[in-house]
């Protein structure tokens, strides 16, 4: 399984930094968790096929992690026609919008017909599995009242394991207990909406082989992130756009 973030800013992009986006790979397959960069663009820029995705998983609703699934949806429908794939988005009304969207563009006025772009409302009962990997989700309360989550993928023949936090919300209260009760190989953790200390009794405890923080906001953490690299035995990284690991 590799890993590459495609896009590591939190909120708003940089000039080096697009919004939250990460590619999982599994031989010829990949999945997308997110997609608040420019999806289709980097997918290409990376030489992948669009008919080789499989899936896209949203965190939660906020246009940083969604706004790339628009332009990747709308084109599989009407120019990548060999293409055929699953979004996972975490509310209905998300997906009536983009529905709607793509029929007033013209491009795909028929769209929400089309069997190859199966856009599906996340249900944390009923995580996704196909031959390559698991998923399952976390609820978080980043969004209040509206859902949001972790979600932890699985290589189904390795066993490699990946959680990824998704945003939690400022206080902390919704860290998944299991992050300090199981073991990982990689924790891709967002850091916007609270501190390196505040994380830092959660790493005491956590099982991951290592960390990677993105997200980041402010800028300043990155220096917070440094100073307590050497305390913990894992890895912890901080990663750029384009940056890749083999898991």
């Amino acid at each position: 399984m590799k890993i590459t973030f495609l896009g590591t800013s939190h909120g708003v992009p940089a000039k080096d930094r697009f919004c939250s986006c990460t590619m999982i790979e599994i031989g010829d397959a990949y999945y997308l968790i997110d997609a608040g960069a420019p999806a289709v663009d980097l997918l290409l820029r990376n030489d992948k096929k669009i008919e080789d995705l499989r899936a896209v998983f949203t965190t939660h609703a906020h246009t940083d992690h969604t706004v790339g699934i628009i332009h990747l949806a709308n084109l599989m429908g009407w120019y990548y026609t060999k293409s055929s794939a699953d979004f996972y988005i975490t509310n209905e009304p998300q997906i009536k919008a983009y529905e709607a969207v793509m029929s007033a563009s013209g491009d795909c006025r028929e769209f929400k017909f089309c069997d190859r772009v199966r856009f599906h409302v996340t249900d944390i009962n009923a995580p996704y599995e196909d031959e390559n990997i698991k998923l399952t989700y976390f609820a978080t309360k980043h969004m209040g009242n509206l859902p949001s989550y972790s979600i932890l993928v699985e290589e189904k023949a390795s066993g490699k394991r990946v959680f990824f936090s998704g945003d939690f919300n400022g206080s902390l209260c919704d860290v998944p207990t299991i992050l300090a009760e199981e073991e990982y190989d990689i924790f891709v953790c967002e850091m916007a909406h609270f501190s390196p200390a505040a994380l830092q009794p959660y790493l005491d405890t956590c099982k991951s082989k290592n960390v990677y923080f993105t997200h980041v906001f402010p800028l300043n953490k990155y220096d917070e992130i440094e100073k307590f690299k050497d305390k913990y035995s894992f890895g912890i990284f901080t990663p750029n756009d384009g940056d890749s690991v083999e898991v």
